[in-house]
């Protein structure tokens, strides 16, 4: 079968977040998986995806169809976008499209599937849905409505496909994320301290990594902060690491007024390459967000042999299970409390990086492709 898939989100502001790690590591699995059973045309921007994007074997196995890239965030533009994107896929002779970020053409001619990885627009409103993107939200509705089925990340996901878009839940197939073999314990410790020297980082530190708009609840975070520092009058340091781009200079005067200068530091991007050094450097990851899709940064902390702090909402409960620590994220006094704990109990914190490791090893992106490869079959059958 040929299978066309859409690879945009390697190549725009989403390459390095989680649009664009998920695109590439399910591409990689799937192109494992495949055999020759299956054809993978890529459809995005450029003539390709960079060599520190997909790996080199996958590049090489993959068709490429460059897309044009027009201005999305206008009605007009929209629709021009999908309709081009729609006469690409038709020239290129795939039996069925899988939309990878849910922003799948209405105008397809052939069967489809797509992945919806949240609805926090729709979720959270507020600052979240405006004009645009109640548009923007209302062509990933149709296309969903039009798709053959719906693969949701999580089961919190495709509990709100059902109940915000009225889609069927016998339609919605629940496909979680994986973890790639890079992130495990440390081995080396001297490479550890050689990474988070070179991003500035001093030890002992809590680590957050992912994005900065205002679900991710970083101000309680920062208080919570405040509070585990004059509760234990130690010296550290909490990194904040993640791109800041649209949110430059966000925090800055919540850290001054709360007196943090020197005790939170934030490295900005961060190469994947450094990231299993970041995470099993870290005393204990932090995640206080009120909605995550998924929440990758999770999994991946856990398979590092971090402990984990998280909030116990959306789908974190889910993907954490019983090997993280689970707090409510409008509380600071007890997200400080747990902070606490992950730095006192060594007993705590050595049982949960055991459970952390066994339950992040359940999460492969083999096992994701053996699974939308299946979908495949299901909706050309």
């Amino acid at each position: 079968m040929r299978v066309g898939i859409d690879a945009r989100g390697l190549g725009n502001i989403n390459r390095w977040r989680g649009i664009g790690r998920y695109t590439a590591r399910l591409v990689e699995a799937l192109a494992r998986k495949a055999e020759g059973e299956t054809e993978l045309v890529l459809f995005g921007y450029g003539e390709g995806p960079s060599g520190d994007l997909l790996d080199a074997g996958t590049a090489r196995q993959v068709e490429w169809v460059s897309v044009p890239r027009l201005e999305r965030f206008t009605y007009a533009g929209m629709v021009a976008e999908h309709l081009l994107f729609a006469r690409r896929v038709a020239a290129s002779g795939v039996e069925l499209f899988h939309g990878i970020d849910h922003n799948l053409s209405p105008f397809l001619p052939c069967p489809t599937l797509v992945t919806v990885h949240d609805l926090i627009l729709l979720v959270l409103r507020g600052p979240y849905l405006g004009p645009t993107a109640w548009a923007w939200m209302r062509f990933h509705r149709a296309s969903a409505r039009r798709a053959r089925f719906v693969v949701a990340v999580s089961e919190n996901t495709a509990r709100d496909v059902e109940r915000i878009w009225e889609i069927p839940r016998e339609r919605i197939v629940v496909v979680p994320e994986g973890v790639t073999p890079e992130y495990r314990p440390p081995e080396d410790r001297e490479a550890v301290q050689e990474a988070i020297r070179r991003l500035g980082i001093r030890e002992p530190y809590f680590l957050y990594l992912g994005g900065f708009d205002p679900r991710k609840n970083l101000r309680n975070l920062l208080l919570a902060f405040k509070l585990f520092l004059f509760s234990t009058g130690e010296d550290v340091l909490l990194v904040m690491a993640g791109d800041r781009r649209g949110f430059e200079g966000y925090l800055d005067d919540e850290v001054e007024e709360l007196g943090l200068e020197g005790h939170v530091h934030f490295t900005g991007f961060v190469p994947e390459r450094d990231l299993p050094a970041l995470y099993g450097g870290a005393r204990a990851f932090v995640c206080v967000s009120l909605y995550e899709g998924f929440g990758l940064p999770l999994l991946e902390a856990m398979a590092c042999g971090t402990p984990v702090l998280a909030s116990g909402v959306s789908s974190i409960p889910e993907v954490v299970g019983e090997a993280g620590l689970l707090v409510d994220p409008l509380d600071p006094e007890e997200i400080a409390a747990g902070m606490r704990k992950l730095w006192e109990d060594a007993e705590a914190r050595a049982e949960l990086v055991s459970r952390g490791k066994e339950r992040a090893a359940s999460y492969t992106w083999d096992e994701a492709a053996a699974r939308i490869l299946e979908l495949y079959r299901r909706t050309l059958s």
